[in-house]
């Protein structure tokens, strides 16, 4: 049978068939798996794909192929298959068949979809009373409770259910960036979902304290406490801001006397729980402890975890599992810290057109740290290094060649098997320093003077050949160097 080749301008069907297919796309996806992408061939009816992204031609397979296949069909009748491949080569801007970045933005289109900020002034509700707008992305449905929440989710959800019933009112105390707010607001939005005549007022102790102020510098006391008093559910955040300030701390004291007589849902939060209140009168501490008291805790790993991934679902981006692993665990103290550095990381890692890694984390997680005056990560010590001894550069050279362990360490004399091989012990002893003799054991007890000659010839082979420098460098980067 004689081999038809096909001469094809590859950059002008990679650019046709992206544009038949942006559409079912991820945003996210586009711009990080497929941002680095190309027609690596198209010969005999088979189409191949290369992603510069290690994770991207399983991941595209699976989630995309079935939709990919028939479109680029419709373009190419005589399409027979479409595979995908790895190829760190198309990192390179210069790889000469992939498309320009801004040819690529122009034809998946610039539009980016439009994100809705919650608009954080203030809204007159009827009779005039006044509140801050409730950030709809906060609902009970996707705040992530691990088994250490449980409880306060829980206890949300039934005053969502039945406010003001013996849930009245509701205390959550914990420390900055775990979730109070988003479980306030939530809980307010679960009552107006239920209740949707019901009147939900939401401020900061520091937003009342200002209409405190504003009232009595206008010497309108009276308009104001007729407002704050005449509602279904009052919602104060952060209320430890009240301490030392008598006016408004009392002002508080009659508001909240008046909501809980007359069976209204209360519900405050703080960092800490009524009785370590500093600069509080007695009587308004003890009326917080009148109701439900519950502690939101920092969350687990898992939970920490779990709640990366929905934020990558949320944003539409897929990242490398060990990456979202990687910020879990080192980002301990915050959900909000924790996300933040998420965003960070992958706004940073678009801005060049490239894939988050567990080294560009760490340098996020680094300036972080250094920001607030705490330690930096050691990437030596932390559980989630990437490189901790030879096993870990022996499992990623095999998966970056889509190997085997067992074929990286075993006596095949393949090309295809021993190129790698010799790439692995050459990346033992330069990233580890670890001695000839040791690298041989780790490959079956090879003789030190076989791991020397592998190691120079890397090293010689790389002067002469451009994608042995790119692979290399594509190794050293997943190994966090």
């Amino acid at each position: 049978m004689v081999e038809i080749v096909q001469m094809i301008d590859k950059k002008a069907m990679w650019e046709k068939i992206l544009g038949a297919i942006f559409g079912f796309i991820d945003r996210g996806h586009l711009l990080t798996i497929f941002v680095n992408s190309a027609v690596i061939s198209y010969e005999n009816g088979v189409l191949l794909i290369g992603f510069a992204s290690i994770i991207g031609p399983d991941y595209v397979k699976e989630k995309y192929h079935a939709k990919i296949f028939p479109v680029i069909k419709d373009i190419y009748p005589d399409l027979v298959s479409v595979e995908y491949e790895m190829k760190s080569s198309l990192i390179d801007d210069d790889y000469p068949d992939k498309l320009p970045v801004d040819t690529f933005m122009s034809v998946i289109g610039t539009q980016r979809k439009e994100r809705k900020v919650p608009n954080k002034q203030e809204v007159i509700l009827e009779g005039g009373m006044r509140s801050k707008i409730l950030n709809k992305r906060y609902t009970l449905q996707n705040f992530i409770a691990g088994s250490e929440n449980r409880l306060v989710h829980a206890a949300c959800l039934a005053v969502g259910a039945k406010p003001a019933g013996i849930y009245n009112p509701l205390y959550i105390y914990g420390d900055v960036g775990l979730g109070k707010t988003h479980l306030l607001q939530a809980t307010g939005q679960e009552i107006l979902k239920n209740f949707p005549n019901k009147k939900v007022v939401y401020m900061t102790a520091e937003h009342f304290i200002n209409k405190i102020i504003d009232a009595i510098g206008k010497k309108h006391t009276k308009p104001f406490k007729d407002e704050y008093r005449n509602l279904d559910c009052l919602i104060v955040d952060d209320i430890q801001f009240f301490a030392n300030k008598a006016t408004s701390e009392q002002e508080f004291f009659h508001t909240f006397n008046d909501l809980y007589d007359n069976g209204k849902q209360i519900i405050l939060s703080a960092d800490r729980p009524p009785r370590e209140l500093d600069g509080f009168d007695d009587r308004l501490k003890s009326r917080f402890g009148m109701g439900m008291l519950i502690e939101i805790s920092k969350p687990s790993f898992e939970t920490r975890l779990a709640i990366l991934k929905a934020k990558c679902a949320e944003y539409e981006i897929m990242l490398d599992p060990e990456v979202v692993e990687f910020i879990a665990f080192n980002v301990t103290q915050s959900v909000r810290e924790m996300i933040g550095v998420l965003v960070t990381a992958i706004g940073e890692a678009q801005l060049e057109n490239a894939t988050p890694t567990i080294r560009t984390v760490a340098q996020v997680i680094r300036k972080l740290n250094r920001e607030q005056g705490a330690e930096t990560i050691d990437m030596r010590d932390q559980q989630k290094s990437v490189v901790r001894g030879l096993e870990d550069v022996v499992d990623i050279v095999a998966k970056y060649f889509s190997l085997t362990k067992s074929d990286l360490v075993g006596s095949d004399r393949k090309k295809e098997v021993m190129t790698p091989r010799q790439i692995t012990m050459y990346l033992i002893r330069e990233i580890l320093n670890q001695s000839y003799e040791s690298i041989g054991d780790c490959f079956g007890g090879r003789n030190h003077t076989t791991v020397m000659h592998a190691c120079n010839k890397v090293v010689n082979q790389m002067k002469i050949d451009p994608k042995l420098q790119r692979d290399i460098g594509a190794l050293k980067k997943e190994l966090g160097f």
